[in-house]
C-alpha cells in the first residue's frame, strides 16, 4: 500500500528519532549545505553519461530531504503548512506585473 508524502516525512523524522539524533540546528544545516554542494558538483559533471547522472542526483536529493526531515523535527516545523505558505506568497509575487517589482529581485 502506497504512503503518502507526508506520512513519509514523519516516517523519516522518526527515523531521526530513533537513531538518537540532537544534533544542534547549525550542525544540521552545515550537513544540508554540505549535500547541496554536492548536488551542485553533480550536475556539473558532464562527463558522467546523463542517465547516471540523473540517478545520482536523485539519490543525493533524497539525502538533502531526509536532511531537512532532521531540521524539521529538530525546530518542530510544520513543513506542510511552511510550504503552503511559501508557495502562496510566490504565487501573489508572480502576479505582481514586472514594472512594480523591486528591482534586482529574481523569482
Amino acid at each position: 500500500m502506497p504512503i503518502h508524502f507526508e506520512e513519509l516525512w514523519e516516517k523519516c523524522e522518526n527515523l531521526h528519532k530513533a537513531l538518537g539524533h540532537n544534533d544542534s540546528v547549525l550542525t544540521i544545516i552545515d550537513e544540508l549545505a554540505m549535500k547541496i554542494n554536492l548536488y551542485k558538483l553533480i550536475d556539473g559533471k558532464i562527463e558522467i553519461p546523463e542517465e547516471e547522472r540523473q540517478k545520482i542526483k536523485s539519490r543525493t536529493m533524497g539525502e538533502i530531504l531526509l536532511t531537512l526531515t532532521n531540521l524539521s523535527l529538530k525546530d518542530n516545523i510544520n513543513v506542510f503548512e511552511s510550504l503552503s505558505i511559501a508557495q502562496q506568497t510566490r504565487e501573489k509575487t508572480i502576479s505582481i506585473p514586472k514594472e512594480l517589482r523591486i528591482p534586482g529581485r529574481k523569482l
